[in-house]
């Protein structure tokens, strides 16, 4: 017998799509859409609440309130929209990640187990010089030799740094404490919870320009799964 899970609530076929897809970033790091709540239909439900309505003529008229809210800033009945993800990234990149703290999240914690051994190492043709000017931008990109020499550094950095957590641990050393040694290259998990009005007002951050690649990277995945999901959403966030 076939157990058929019904739902009375809106659901987005996109986001539906999208759950429990699970997209690579870099050759360790990964972004997965696991939870949601709301459609594109949910932020102009909220907004005819203003004057004590809840569903418009049709669909055309869900889409122009919704460019219409985006456009004005009324930006409340945005927040009607959350979406979990699972999110395995650097440590680094965590750092500019919770910057945004209007996020709810959770992170793997290194007390309760034993790190895996997993570190960041930039490709071969990615690795950047300082900015001239910009005292937080990269540069161009080191030459060949150079980045050979850089990426040798790094990976020799990052195993130095694991022998001796691991040989912490082996003499006795509560986990809490060994981790002391492991570098800003560690990967970490995080379930990571945002309303859709601060998460675009993050992706107008993370996919500018002079935004560090690495986290550009994971912005651009979640753009694309929000994009499937809330296309009415995405199309105001977009053409504004």
């Amino acid at each position: 017998m076939t157990n058929k899970s019904t739902t009375r609530r809106s659901i987005s076929e996109g986001a539906e799509n999208e759950l429990g897809k699970v997209y690579s970033v870099h050759d360790k790091g990964e972004v997965e859409l696991v939870d949601y709540l709301g459609d594109d239909r949910a932020v102009a439900r909220a907004a005819r609440t203003s004057y004590q309505r809840s569903d418009g003529a049709n669909k055309e008229s869900d889409r122009k309130l919704i460019r219409r809210l985006w456009v004005d800033r009324h930006t409340a009945p945005f927040e009607m929209v959350q979406l979990t993800f699972r999110l395995r990234l650097p440590i680094f990149v965590m750092r500019q990640h919770v910057r945004h703290r209007t996020a709810s999240l959770n992170e793997w914690s290194f007390r309760y187990t034993e790190c895996r051994e997993l570190f960041f190492v930039p490709d071969l043709d990615d690795v950047r010089s300082q900015h001239a000017t910009n005292k937080q931008m990269s540069g161009d990109n080191l030459t060949g030799e150079v980045s050979s020499k850089v990426i040798s550094l790094i990976d020799s950095a990052n195993h130095h740094s694991y022998t001796v957590y691991k040989q912490l641990l082996d003499l006795g050393v509560a986990r809490e404490q060994a981790r002391v040694v492991l570098p800003l290259s560690t990967y970490t998990q995080i379930v990571w919870s945002m309303d859709m009005r601060n998460l675009l007002h993050y992706l107008s951050l993370r996919l500018a320009p002079d935004a560090q690649k690495e986290i550009r990277e994971y912005a651009e995945l979640i753009a694309n799964i929000v994009k499937k999901g809330w296309p009415m959403i995405w199309e105001a966030y977009e053409n504004v």
